[in-house]
Parts: C-alpha cells; structure tokens; sequence
C-alpha cells in the first residue's frame, strides 16, 4: 500500500496545520526568536520609513516600544529582557480573558505607528518584510495584538509547503521505502525548535523554505535534467539572495549538483543551463536596489559570500582553524544540541534533562547507521542514483555547518568573541538533517530485518509526536498556570487577539491533541498491515 492510497499523509498535513496554528496562538506576544525586531522592521515599511534611513535612525515604532516596555520584554544595553535567563519570571493575570495593561496597548492612538522611537529593527533585506507589510496593511484597523498574529499565521503556508519538500526529497531518495519517507516529513513536521521557530514572525522561515527548495530541486536536476527543474531553481535562487545573505550558502550543493547532472546528461544539462540567468531576472524584478549592491560587490572583485571576509586590524590574527574547531565542538556539544532540539522563554527554558539524553542518544544510533550504510556502499561498490542523491544529502548538511564554521572563524578573528551560532541556524538544511537521521536509524535495525526497522522508524515517528507534545507543555507552563484548565485558558488568552483567546484558544488545543492522537493510530494501523 503507498503513502497515496493510504492517506496517511493527509491526516500528517492536517496535524502539521493544527500543530502550527497551536504553537502560533499559545506563544505569547514578543517571544519567538527577536520577534519585536522582526515586526519592527515589518512597520517600519508598512508605515512608510524610508529604507535608506533603515538601521541609521530610529526605527521601531512607539506603539511596539510601549508594549515592549508594558510585556517586559524591552531589552537593555546588553540585549536582555525581564525574561532573559529567568525562567521564574511571569508576567501579572487578570482573572478573566483580558491582561491587566491589554487595552492600553490596543488604545494606543494611530499617532504611535508613525513615530519611530529607538533602533531595534531586524537589519536584513527587505523582501520577506515588504510581503508581511501587506498582511499587516491589510488588517491595518485592527490593534497590534490582531496584526502580529495575523503576520505569525500568514507564514503557515510556507512552513506547510517546507514539510510537503521533505517528503518530496525523501520520495526522491527512496521511491521504494515509503515507511521511511513518511517518517522524514514527521521528524520535520514535529521537530519542537522548528514548530517554535516557524510558528512566529521572523525572516528565517522564508529562508528555510527556499533552502529546503534548493536541495529538492538540486537532487532532482542531479537525478534527471529537466527545464521545469531548472527555471524551478532559477526562481528559488533569485528569491533567496534577495532574502538573506547567507542563502549564498546554497551555490555550496547546487555546483555539485550541476556537475553531477553534466557527468549523467551533459547535452542536456548544457542546454538547461542558459536559464539559470533568470535569476538575476527574478531578483530584479523583486529587489532591484539589492540585486545591484550585490552585482556592483561582485563586479568590483569581492566575493559576495561574506564567510571568507577578513579585516586588516583583526583582534586575533593567530587563532587557528584547530583552535577555533576544538572550541566550536564544545560550543556544539554544550549548547548547540540541546537548543537545536528546543530552547523557549527568551534562552530561559530547554527540554527536560532526560529528553535531552534521550535525543543524544538517538543521534549516535542514527551515527552508527549512516556508518554502516557508508561502509555497506564502499564494500557493495553501489554507487547507483540513490547512493548519488544520499550522498548530496549528506554533503548539503555537512556543507552548511562548514560554511558557518569557517564565517564564524573569520568572525571570531575579527571581533576577538564568537558569533554564538545557534542549533536553529542549521533549520536550512533539516530536510537533508531529518533524512539522514531516520536513514542511520533504518540501518541499525535493518541489520535485524526489514520488518524490525519498519517498527523501529515507527517508534522514531510515534516519539516525534511525543516529542512535539513534550515540548508545547514545557513551553505554556512556562507562562501560564497549567494546573487548572480553566485557569491555563484565562491566562493564555490574555494580551492576545480575539481569535485566540477562550472559546477560539481551547478548541485548537484540544484539536491539536486529537490530531496528534489520530495520526499515532495511522502510522501504527499502517505499520502493522504492511
């Protein structure tokens, strides 16, 4: 039976949405990752800053710095908040569904929007911001509360469409093990940080969907060579570089691609390749004005992909690669694993210690496996399309931690301190991440039999939407009385818009358990039949 005819894969689109829209409506105002720098720089266009003025004066509105200040989330000199590091910390309920201060913040009169107060915007391109201004146009007479909201659940489409991708590269690699491809599309769909992440208003969710977009399209082109595949590429290219510099990241796992599909198919391949100038095409039509910054950086001889950029009076000229690569390993072990799994509350709350282990410990069995697999590939000489495209995989996840290590290097020689990567900086490459981890678990357990993995990848899936669950909890008792129902609803409907408090709030919760309790029964009825 395939994943088509079962409809399994529907009832996981229809979790991942509920999923979205609970995550979205519980997290209180301001706390996704620098969401009120994000939303910044979405008013800061939509009420008519000037963007060559942008990150040179003020430019956060006073309506957004007032509930900043009332929310306790305004940041001092050093970039914390009341609820930085301080997990204790609440903020004062009502006993009923309006906060204390809420209609202070929605009264504030239209004069607030236009006038810009103190410098806290997010200093990207202007592209994902320019499309949020038209949601937050849009909903223009409504307060603040209703417009941030509208932004967070205008971008579920694109985080919808990035888990349809991971299904759609994992099909790619295993058209023959639909168990596994259906357990990749869960891994993503429910990883805690990225329905954290994706869940707010923040530039990273464009740019995760283009990347996962890029390795799709760069697999499929290195798999077959098509003109679809191509101006597909084209688009997504010309969008990303006009959205983030570091989608530059990319051209990392498209030569290889192309190079690939020139070995298999050069005819082809050479004929396909007079289209990639559209991107240019595509950014200029979008960004002029970034599109010709980055052609004058190119045509002047500095190289636009900034990770190799070293300053004359750097502060550490003699630290070394191995220096640096032994102090990232820690930072990685330390930090960067457990907040790539889930850190919330303003860097104040993670997972549960034992979760944690748990997930380490997924990790190095997910490792031995893709050792086997590798060591099954040398010994078998299978060096077929599959091996081609896991490979490609492989290297688009090792190529993008590569190049963050080498800028942070370059960084860190420059400033004297390290950047501070993040686990959710590595969100680009989840596809190719989730992938690979429910592959190395495949081949432990395959050792056993194709019957025994199938049930172990099951278990991954079934752990997965535990995890999700896990993770959610930990985040509302972070904020609200989670002891009481009744109470947990009143607080959490507080200093938010009317489509997310009481009557609107509790249904979606509640959906959302049962989406997830539905699709557990699913995969176990469609394991078990197999």
């Amino acid at each position: 039976m395939t994943l088509k005819k079962s409809r399994v894969i529907n009832v996981v689109w229809l979790a991942v949405v509920i999923k979205f829209l609970a995550w979205s409506l519980l997290v209180p105002l301001w706390h996704f990752p620098d969401e009120q720098a994000h939303f910044g720089h979405v008013a800061f266009i939509a009420e008519g800053g000037e963007l060559t003025r942008h990150g040179r004066y003020p430019d956060m509105t006073e309506e957004i710095y007032t509930s900043l200040t009332i929310l306790g989330t305004k940041r001092d000199e050093k970039g914390n908040n009341k609820f930085t590091f301080h997990p204790e910390y609440r903020l004062p309920y009502s006993d009923n569904l309006t906060g204390p201060q809420e209609e202070e913040i929605k009264s504030l009169p239209l004069s607030t929007r236009k006038n810009f107060v103190i410098r806290e915007s997010a200093y990207y391109p202007h592209f994902f911001y320019q499309v949020s201004a038209l949601v937050y146009k849009f909903f223009y007479p409504a307060d603040l509360f209703v417009r941030v909201f509208a932004v967070r659940l205008f971008w579920l489409a694109a985080h919808l469409l990035m888990v349809w991708l991971v299904y759609l590269t994992a099909k790619l690699i295993f058209p023959q093990n639909q168990f596994l491809v259906l357990t990749s599309a869960i891994l993503a769909g429910f990883h805690p940080m990225l329905s954290f992440v994706s869940a707010g208003v923040t530039s990273d969710n464009l740019h995760n969907l283009l990347y996962t977009a890029v390795i799709y399209l760069s697999l499929k082109i290195a798999a077959l060579p098509r003109r679809r595949d191509f101006l597909w590429l084209s688009l997504v290219l010309g969008v990303g570089l006009i959205n983030k510099q570091q989608f530059f990241i990319a051209f990392t796992l498209v030569v290889p691609a192309l190079v690939a599909a020139l070995i298999k198919n050069r005819k082809k391949t050479l004929q396909y390749l007079a289209l990639l100038p559209l991107v240019l095409l595509v950014a200029l039509v979008l960004s002029p004005a970034r599109t010709k910054n980055l052609l004058a950086i190119f045509f002047s001889g500095q190289l636009p992909y900034l990770t190799f950029k070293v300053r004359a009076d750097r502060v550490l000229p003699d630290l070394t690669l191995w220096q640096h690569f032994k102090a990232t390993l820690t930072h990685t072990v330390r930090e960067v694993l457990p907040w790539y799994w889930g850190v919330f509350n303003w860097l104040g709350v993670v997972l549960p210690r034992a979760i944690n282990r748990i997930l380490m410990r997924l990790l190095a069995i997910s490792g031995l496996g893709l050792m086997i697999k590798l060591i099954s590939i040398i010994k078998n000489k299978q060096w077929t399309k599959q091996t081609l495209l896991l490979g490609l995989t492989a290297w688009a996840a090792l190529g993008y931690f590569l190049s963050l290590f080498i800028w942070d290097f370059s960084f860190t020689r420059n400033n004297g301190f390290s950047f501070g990567v993040q686990g959710r900086y590595y969100f680009p490459v989840i596809s190719a991440q989730m992938i690979l981890l429910a592959v190395g678990v495949n081949s432990v357990f395959a050792l056993f039999g194709r019957r025994v993995a199938r049930y172990w990848l099951l278990i991954l899936s079934l752990w997965f939407l535990a995890l999700n669950l896990i993770a959610l909890f930990v985040v509302a008792s972070a904020y609200y009385d989670v002891t009481s129902l009744s109470v947990f609803i009143i607080q959490a409907s507080q200093y938010k818009p009317f489509f997310a408090k009481g009557i609107w709030l509790a249904p979606v919760l509640f959906a959302y358990l049962a989406s997830i309790i539905l699709l557990s029964v699913k995969l176990t009825q469609k394991c078990l039949k197999r």
